[in-house]
């Protein structure tokens, strides 16, 4: 969900502040007030300097007519004709100016549908779309294959410049949004860009110190040895099955085999749980992970192949598959490109999973996405959109799943002590 800017086409279409009359804020009938993203005051206020002018705040470092503006800035100008002159040199711009509104106005909602989408022009656009993702995918997974040493950098880099925007492409082919009326697209348009601003606002503090104990938990790896602190406290499958080792289930999700890989799982962590935070209770978060990182790990060491097995994918997949219940339940009210994500991302990374299975552990990826969902269609009748208040049962859940992910992390570093003092 990236910050939206306003492209020269746009401006230069003719009506480059997209049919806006004085006094008007076309969308403020349109903001879901029922839902927690439904306030006008996710839209950042207009500072006393630049209100009852037209103005653009810069989104990329530009000069303009002598004067050299920064990303942030705010170019005002005196009335709306030169501001409709002004808008073609400005670049791009990330929120508008107007005299008679008191708030930035985000570049997503300066046009408003004022037709149907044209069938045949969406799909030549998705359609071209498709076919730069599937070359750029194709080159990268052929390249990954001709160069074994580059193998997992190349399927990675495939996976995000290629696989996401040729699933993406693919999805949208079969959308039918030609058929859907201006309000309803005018609708949707609004939703999207509250939820998305209200999302950034929700707190990550706990979720930025888990991310923060991985990495840690990975440097503590590299000082001792991987090779050596994934046998220690990895999953191993024989110290399991034959020496009773089953605190292993747990401690291998906290672990990693690669900078690629803490960054990848520490990225993908970071962006699901923050919707989970959003979402659903908080609490929930850790009892989520823990709970599919342990289904992840038995699926791995019951189906998936005899050798080693670490990383906390088994999690991730967990709240994958969780949101996807959750989405499903709130789908009414919610807007669709989260759900459409979601299930972009299962597909990518089953994708991924089979390019890769030679180094994957797809049992793993499989069990944690498995145990995701099912545990998010036990918990479904219980589930609210965005609690303010958490129930006590959750709060002693959380709780409890913390201790025992606090218990594992402690678990690791004795073992990296045991490997650094001893020479293990």
């Amino acid at each position: 969900m990236e910050e939206k800017n306003i492209s020269s086409d746009q401006v230069e279409s003719g009506d480059p502040l997209g049919g806006w009359k004085p006094g008007e804020v076309w969308f403020r009938g349109l903001i879901p007030r029922e839902q927690p993203w439904g306030e006008e005051a996710f839209l950042d206020e207009v500072p006393d300097s630049a209100k009852g002018s037209y103005g653009v705040k810069v989104g990329a470092t530009i000069s303009l007519d002598g004067q050299r503006y920064e990303p942030g800035e705010i170019v005002i100008v005196d009335s709306r004709a030169d501001f409709e002159r002004l808008l073609p040199g400005l670049g791009t711009a990330t929120d508008l100016v107007f005299p008679w509104y008191d708030r930035f106005v985000p570049a997503g909602l300066v046009a408003p549908h004022t037709r149907r989408v044209d069938g045949e022009g969406y799909r030549a656009d998705v359609k071209k779309r498709l076919l730069k993702a599937l070359l750029l995918s194709g080159g990268l997974i052929a390249a990954g294959f001709y160069l074994p040493e580059f193998r997992m950098l190349a399927l990675l880099m495939a996976t995000m410049y290629g696989l996401f925007p040729l699933v993406e492409a693919a999805m949208a082919w079969f959308q039918r949004v030609d058929r859907l009326p201006v309000e309803e697209l005018n609708r949707r348009l609004v939703n999207f860009e509250f939820f998305r601003r209200w999302l950034v606002t929700r707190r990550s503090r706990l979720l930025k110190v888990g991310v923060g104990i991985l990495v840690a938990v990975f440097l503590g790896q590299m000082l001792a040895g991987l090779g050596p602190s994934i046998e220690m406290a990895a999953l191993v499958k024989e110290r399991v099955k034959v020496d009773g080792e089953w605190w292993r289930l747990i401690t291998t999700g906290l672990m990693h085999g690669s900078i690629l890989h803490i960054l990848f799982n520490g990225m993908a962590l970071y962006n699901l749980g923050r919707v989970m935070l959003a979402l659903v209770n908080p609490a929930l978060l850790s009892l989520v992970f823990l709970f599919t990182v342990v289904t992840g790990s038995l699926a791995s060491l019951y189906l998936g192949p005899d050798q080693p097995s670490v990383g906390a994918s088994g999690g991730i997949l967990g709240c994958l598959g969780f949101l996807l219940v959750v989405t499903g339940k709130f789908r009414s009210v919610l807007p669709g490109f989260l759900r459409a994500s979601l299930i972009q991302s299962t597909i990518v990374v089953s994708i991924f999973g089979l390019l890769g299975a030679a180094f994957i552990d797809n049992a793993a990826h499989a069990g944690g996405l498995v145990g995701g969902v099912a545990l998010g269609l036990v918990m479904a009748p219980w589930m609210r959109l965005a609690p303010t208040v958490s129930k006590p049962a959750a709060r002693i859940l959380s709780a409890l799943s913390l201790s025992v992910l606090a218990l594992g992390v402690a678990k690791v570093a004795w073992e990296l002590w045991k490997i650094a003092s001893m020479g293990v």
